[in-house]
């Protein structure tokens, strides 16, 4: 009896030892965390700056169809990206509907298919190379 507690009692200490070891502080003060949050800064930064150029072709009547096709396949893969990241980053809580990024992560799978197939969009692609 006295053995079986003495077990108990030390696996309690190192779930507690190895709980306060993990998960003092926020997710966002680990450092793993702030790399993967610089890379989806970065990556999101690049494809603003790609399709805002975009939009400016678009206005002066410049825009043509590769291009375009390059913007939606490029834009709607960052935004699935970055939404997977995001998602992983929740961990499980990230699968809840209550939470924004499930249906962010639902929304951005969609947007590969809608405005044309990213497929298509390759094919559009392809036809200027």
């Amino acid at each position: 009896e006295r053995e079986r507690e003495r077990k108990t009692d030390r696996q309690r200490r190192a779930r507690l030892s190895f709980s306060d070891f993990c998960f003092t502080g926020t997710l966002s003060d680990l450092q793993t965390v702030k790399h993967k949050m610089a890379d989806l800064k970065t990556v999101i930064s690049a494809g603003r700056a790609f399709f805002d150029n975009c939009l400016q072709l678009h206005r002066s009547g410049k825009l043509d169809t590769q291009t375009a096709s390059m913007a939606k396949l490029h834009c709607t893969n960052i935004e699935c990206q970055v939404a997977d990241d995001c998602l992983q980053l929740h961990g499980g809580w990230g699968y809840m509907w209550e939470f924004p990024i499930a249906r962010a992560f639902v929304d951005a799978r969609v947007q590969k298919i809608y405005g044309g197939a990213n497929e298509i969009m390759k094919e559009l692609i392809a036809r200027s190379i």
